[in-house]
């Protein structure tokens, strides 16, 4: 197994100006605004003592008047502003705190049922239909990969009669993708935040998400997207090293078929952005990539194609 993580290097600027200097350039008829900016930020620490409060009651039922009064809200007022901030009812991230919670606990083995229990759901089923929705997969589902994730060998085999396949990411591939590429994810997180973004970029023409395919298992993926509007092509989600064995062989095997597939999309060259003298660095140059600037702990790798 080669594992590929989701990090997407960009580097980011600051510009800070002291509180009492931006007090001193507020206009007459900017005193408005930045009182509304001190309520945000008011509201905005109300709601962060808000999910505090939650995580530390996880395993206790709690009802919304005792939130409330925790953050000195009105239960409706704290409602709306929660929901408005967050994203999701309270009700809503209540719950998907305690599932994420419970998969943590699942992972030692222990009885689905009492684990339920333990983070205040009533049911057998219940549980199953938040975990289901959730994370993606049954609780049962869940504790049988974390079993096998513990006895999996590490690394990529190819036997003389191994059949390598390179194509397009689907949606079929949710379990291998979560077992041998994507581990740190959830099945959910897998489709939502790779599978289906990917296709869509597809059918845009802005973008290609590969898999290298050994014997019907993928074990290893290389993502490219493409800016409309000029012919390059970056390739994401890579943490290729060198291991002198068969991961190797994958790599160059799907590099040559992302180069095809750059092409057709009107990609003359291929970036990848590496942290400076890193392995990674190392490995994309062996594969043909030369460096073409720096900016910050980065470089910026080309290949033309």
């Amino acid at each position: 197994m080669l594992p590929l993580f989701y990090a997407n290097p960009h580097q980011q600027s600051t510009i800070s100006i002291s509180l009492s200097e931006r007090y001193n350039k507020i206009q007459p008829g900017e005193h408005q605004a930045h009182s509304s900016r001190q309520e945000a930020t008011m509201e905005s620490t109300h709601i962060t003592k808000a999910k505090d409060f939650i995580s530390a009651h996880l395993k206790k039922e709690f009802s919304l008047n005792e939130l409330a009064a925790h953050v000195s809200y009105s239960a409706f007022h704290l409602s709306r502003e929660f929901k408005a901030q967050v994203g999701v009812s309270i009700m809503e991230h209540t719950r998907n705190q305690r599932i994420l919670a419970a998969a943590e606990d699942l992972k030692s083995d222990g009885n689905i049922f009492d684990i339920a229990l333990d983070y205040c759901f009533e049911t057998h089923g219940g549980f199953t239909n938040a975990f289901n929705a959730i994370i993606g997969c049954t609780p049962t589902q869940y504790q049988a990969y974390v079993r096998k994730m513990k006895t999996k060998s590490k690394g990529v085999t190819i036997m003389q009669d191994s059949r390598i396949v390179i194509r397009h990411i689907c949606k079929d591939d949710v379990q291998d993708l979560w077992e041998n590429v994507y581990s740190a994810m959830t099945p959910r997180q897998i489709t939502e935040v790779k599978i289906l973004p990917q296709l869509e970029a597809y059918n845009n023409h802005n973008g290609v998400e590969l898999v290298a395919e050994v014997d019907g298992k993928i074990v290893m993926t290389l993502p490219m997207s493409k800016p409309s509007w000029i012919p390059l092509g970056f390739i994401w989600d890579n943490n290729f090293t060198l291991t002198g064995g068969d991961s190797d062989i994958i790599m160059e095997k799907l590099l040559d078929e992302m180069k095809n597939q750059a092409r057709m999309l009107g990609v003359n060259t291929l970036i990848s952005s590496q942290y400076k003298d890193s392995e990674s660095s190392i490995a994309m140059q062996s594969l043909g990539f030369q460096k073409a600037f720096e900016s910050g702990e980065w470089e910026y790798l080309m290949l033309a194609i």
